[in-house]
């Protein structure tokens, strides 16, 4: 988000700084006043959804396991901010994530091992997104991301998921062999055809199902395989 206030702040100062009419300048002014509300309404967002993860109600909102939101709270929590980036013709975008043979994985090292890649990605995915984003653990070894920014920022914030994960997650018995744990990416943008968050979804879904075909350890977007 703050890359994408960013960027626009920077264009309407251009407007600003160039010889231009009153109408223009008036239509630069309305654009800085709609960035800059946008940012704040996020702003605003992230601190409810930090209130409903209170001690109180952490419990039912936040995966046990890895620290991130739950499913349900993810869903609660991207419907505000979908309604409000399409309200404001913002980008964003998706990508849905999982963990490449992670049933090798468990049965090789049971649940506890399983455990503890989980763990490991939750960490990862912390790290590599930004405040604003929403990341979530969807269900068993599959996580998702809503990111504000277009395709190819969402790509970027995924290919750097990616590649620490592999680094950073090795299973400890795997390590002095040379094994790597990887995950595969999905990733799709807020569009005409994705209007819902159940689209969103489901096409960023689609594209992990593309990148799992192609090979695994790989992020998949439209247009990108």
């Amino acid at each position: 988000m703050a890359l994408i206030v960013g960027s626009n702040l920077a264009r309407v100062w251009a407007d600003f700084s160039r010889t231009s009419t009153f109408k223009d300048v008036g239509g630069a002014v309305a654009e800085l006043v709609a960035v800059c509300s946008v940012g704040l309404a996020v702003r605003l967002l992230d601190r409810a959804e930090k209130e409903e993860v209170s001690p109180l109600r952490r419990e039912a909102n936040m995966d046990e396991l890895t620290g991130l939101g739950n499913r349900s709270f993810f869903h609660r929590a991207a419907e505000r901010r979908l309604e409000l980036y399409e309200r404001n013709d913002l980008p964003l975008a998706c990508a849905v994530l999982d963990v490449d043979n992670f049933k090798f994985y468990n049965d090789t090292y049971g649940h506890e091992g399983g455990d503890a890649v989980l763990c490991c990605l939750g960490r990862v995915l912390a790290d590599c997104t930004r405040a604003d984003d929403l990341v979530a653990r969807y269900g068993g070894d599959e996580f998702v991301m809503l990111l504000g920014g277009d395709v190819e920022d969402a790509i970027e914030v995924a290919d750097r998921v990616r590649e620490k994960v592999e680094f950073e997650c090795v299973p400890r018995e795997e390590a002095s062999l040379g094994g790597s744990l990887t995950v595969s990416v999905g990733v799709a943008s807020l569009g005409a055809d994705t209007a819902t968050l159940q689209q969103l979804i489901r096409a960023a879904d689609e594209e992990l199902y593309h990148a799992k075909s192609a090979g695994k350890n790989r992020v998949a977007a439209v247009g990108r395989r």
